[in-house]
């Protein structure tokens, strides 16, 4: 006598044995492609990965051409959320826009292509199953003022053109101002503080003076005139380093 498992097994073996070749094909079809395409010049390339169930990456087919777009295709028996991304020579994941969407990591969803902010050369795709989507503080600017015993984060949602914000919480007196950017922000935006009287405020870091202050992952500048109190926080692409 066969037992409730041994039967169930049979069954689901007979099921499989009678499905049609398409059900069988779809089923096993673990296939992902990722599509770059110019079609201003007619250029295209397209990279395979048979199956991506741990980290895949291959250069493209088309070598150093340029492209304005990527699509993930995902077959019926792959992961249906992975997401892919496109590096530069330098190894620095590619940006790139769906509708309201801005990654660094590109979906399928039956969506389409997703298209470069930059027309760009693609040295290497890579899928990943850990690629998430980017959360909104991937495009957020945090200008921290502190001193010994005090501390506020300033946070600018996106800083596509000038943004003035008042210091939030406290006008100070501070000591030194750090830029944090999220993943997703220019690594050469510059931002700057005002004093009271509404003049920019001059800070030091390392051999660096300036009224205007980058994130580049060095920390804080300190205020080079000791304590100020801070009237107001500008954050503005069009900043470049003004040394004093």
């Amino acid at each position: 006598m066969h037992s409730a498992a041994t039967f169930t097994s049979l069954i689901l073996a007979a099921t499989a044995a009678f499905a049609s070749p398409l059900e069988r094909r779809q089923a096993a079809d673990t296939e992902v492609r990722v599509i770059l395409q110019n079609q201003g010049t007619e250029t295209g390339s397209q990279t395979v990965f048979p199956d991506v169930s741990s980290r895949q990456q291959k250069p493209p087919i088309a070598g150093s051409e340029i492209f304005k777009t990527i699509e993930i295709s995902v077959g019926a028996g792959a992961q249906q959320d992975l997401r892919c991304q496109a590096l530069d020579a330098a190894g620095v994941a590619l940006v790139a826009t769906r509708g309201e969407n801005t990654d660094v990591t590109f979906s399928d969803a039956d969506k389409g292509a997703w298209t470069f902010v930059e027309e760009t050369s693609v040295a290497r795709v890579v899928c990943d199953p850990a690629f998430v989507a980017v959360g909104p503080e991937a495009f957020e600017v945090r200008v921290q003022l502190a001193t010994s015993d005090l501390a506020t984060q300033t946070v600018f949602a996106d800083v596509t053109d000038r943004v003035e914000l008042y210091p939030t919480g406290s006008s100070g007196p501070f000591e030194t101002v750090e830029i944090i950017l999220g993943e997703l922000v220019d690594p050469a935006l510059r931002c700057q503080v005002l004093n009271k009287m509404g003049k920019p405020i001059v800070a030091i870091r390392g051999e660096n003076v300036d009224k205007t202050f980058s994130d580049a992952d060095k920390g804080e500048w300190t205020f080079k005139n000791g304590a100020r109190e801070v009237s107001q926080v500008i954050c503005d692409p069009a900043f470049v380093a003004r040394p004093q």
